[in-house]
Formats: C-alpha cells, sequence, structure tokens
C-alpha cells in the first residue's frame, strides 16, 4: 500500500474471488491477489458460500492482516442451492472502475497482472475486457495442461465476435470494465455463467489479449465447481448456457444473434443425443404435425 497514489479508499480494481470449501486452495489465491505489484489501490472482494471446511476462518484471518484490502462476504446459508446468483451478489459490493476474476481454488502467478490489464484499458477505451492464458494443475501441483486457451484464440476480438460466442476467454484471467448490465432474467437460468459474461461485455467493446502475462493457474481437483463434475453434466451445463444467451437475445429483438445461439444450442444437444432418442422425438413431431393437418382440414 505504501506504492499506492490516489484515494485509498476508491480503488481503480476490485478483485471478484468466489469460494466454497476451498481451505487447501484459498491461502494461495489471496496471496496471488497481494503480491501485485501496483502504484494505484484495489480491493478484494471474497464471497464465501457458508463454506463448511475451515476456508470462512482462514479468509477472517488474511481481513484481519489486511483489513483495508480484504473485504469478506461470508453467508451463513448456501446461496448456490437456493438459486442466487453468485456473480451479481459480489459484483454489487465491488466499487472499483475494473473488475478482476479468479475463484478460490485458482491463482495467478505474474505480479504485474494488474497492472499491465488495468493500464492497457485506461488507454484503450474501445476494449471492455482483456485476459491471457492460464494452465491446469493436479492436487499435487504438477502441470497437467500446459495451456488451456486453444492457439487460435490467443488473439483480441470484436464486440460483435464477444457477443456472438466466438470468443474463447478464461475466467480467472479476466479484467474487465464495471459495467452495470441492468436487470437480466435470464442470468437466474444459468448453470455457468462465464459464457454469459463474455458476451455481455461484447455490447460494451471489444477484448485484447495479453501474450506477456504469466499463465495463471487453475487446480483441478474433485471439488471443483466444474473439473469435479462429470462430462454428462458439464455437457448439460453448456446446453443450458446457449438456450437462456438464445432467450436473451431473442427478447432483445436482437434476431443475428439469438439465432447465432439457437444454432449452437442444437448443436450441442443433437450430439449429446443418442439416434434412438432422436427417432423417437422426430416420430412424435411428425405425428402431431399430421394431426393439426387433419384437424385444419375438418374446420374447413
Amino acid at each position: 500500500m505504501k506504492n499506492w497514489s490516489g484515494d485509498t479508499s476508491s480503488p481503480l480494481v476490485s478483485i471478484l474471488c468466489i469460494t466454497y470449501n476451498h481451505a487447501g486452495f484459498i491461502s494461495r489465491a489471496i496471496e496471488s491477489f497481494l503480491m501485485q505489484e501496483v502504484d494505484f489501490p484495489y480491493e478484494i472482494v471474497i464471497h464465501d458460500d457458508a463454506s463448511i471446511d475451515g476456508t470462512t476462518e482462514i479468509i477472517r484471518q488474511y481481513q484481519a492482516m489486511y483489513p483495508h484490502i480484504i473485504k469478506p462476504i461470508i453467508q451463513v446459508e448456501n446461496q448456490y442451492s437456493k438459486g442466487n446468483d453468485i456473480f451479481d451478489i459480489i459484483k454489487r459490493k465491488a466499487i472499483g472502475k475494473y473488475l478482476a476474476l479468479c475463484e478460490g481454488d485458482d491463482y495467478w502467478t505474474d505480479p504485474h497482472k494488474l497492472k499491465i490489464q488495468c493500464s492497457y484499458l485506461d488507454h484503450h477505451p474501445e476494449i471492455v475486457v482483456t485476459g491471457h492464458n492460464a494452465c491446469s494443475l493436479d492436487s499435487g501441483g504438477n502441470i497437467v495442461v500446459a495451456s488451456r486457451l486453444p492457439k487460435k484464440h490467443q488473439r483480441d476480438y470484436k464486440g460483435e465476435e464477444l457477443s456472438a460466442g466466438q470468443a474463447w476467454m478464461l475466467n480467472l484471467t479476466l479484467v474487465c470494465r464495471n459495467v452495470d448490465f441492468g436487470y437480466v432474467p435470464e442470468k437466474a437460468k444459468l448453470v455457468n455463467h462465464d459464457k454469459f459474461l463474455v458476451s455481455l461485455l461484447g455490447s460494451y467493446g471489444g477484448s485484447h489479449y495479453h501474450p506477456e502475462i504469466s499463465p495463471a493457474c487453475h487446480i483441478k481437483h474433485a471439488e471443483g465447481a466444474w473439473t469435479g463434475i462429470d462430462t454428462a453434466a458439464r455437457n448439460e451445463a453448456q446446453i443450458n448456457s446457449w438456450f437462456w444467451i438464445y432467450k436473451y437475445y431473442s427478447r432483445l429483438g436482437m434476431h443475428e444473434y439469438a439465432d447465432t445461439y439457437w444454432s449452437m444450442y442444437l448443436r450441442k444437444v443433437f450430439a449429446h443425443s443418442s439416434r434412438k432418442v432422436l427417432l423417437r422425438e422426430f416420430l412424435i413431431k411428425m405425428l402431431f404435425a399430421r394431426e393439426i393437418h387433419a384437424l385444419i382440414k375438418k374446420l374447413k
């Protein structure tokens, strides 16, 4: 904090950290936030969703050491199980001009990350979000995936590409402008919000990829919100995302984007449905169409 300039009560960036039962990981995440070498104030907003493994106590210890930086939201009841949007809860607490995202079982490795990304956003008003690469580690700290971001997605995107779901950006690397999206009812229906967030940001500008920032680290473990679920559940979450993003753009009358997400939804459904199921559904639709046709002829 001795290198910070300006009003320390008005952070330039809010680091948003969502955590639940991450006792074995949360310290490393917080340390990676605290090691950032910047000349501007920042805050760390941590949402603990009623953890029962000691995560809450660890957060309290850090809060006691850094009371002006760490601002926890400690829930006594699990909000995710009640269907509440955790990202909206934590975002409402953030007062920074920019938001940096990282969950409690991920961490950053580059001490200059925030300075690089915030500086870029400062000097490029046409850009709404920036990101970089990340790797995946097993619970023992061994690299299992050196690059989580495919080479073809290590690039900048136009806002239209972000909105249309053409971008692949890693949530734990993002720094974006603190945009007020207003009330978006479709968000409450989503299982995974990452794709929707990037799509919503596309209405406010493009993105930039930072190859110069060291990769962040995602830890794969059995209790992980994403890595801890099986392939079928992941596919269902993806299908859920495409459907509700389609509903959002359809409600707004933005039919080009709506059609794009509807096509993505259908492709995902067909790809993970058996031929037997698809044939059954086709026959049901055909029989229904014949009944409607017969009814119309009678009415004539």
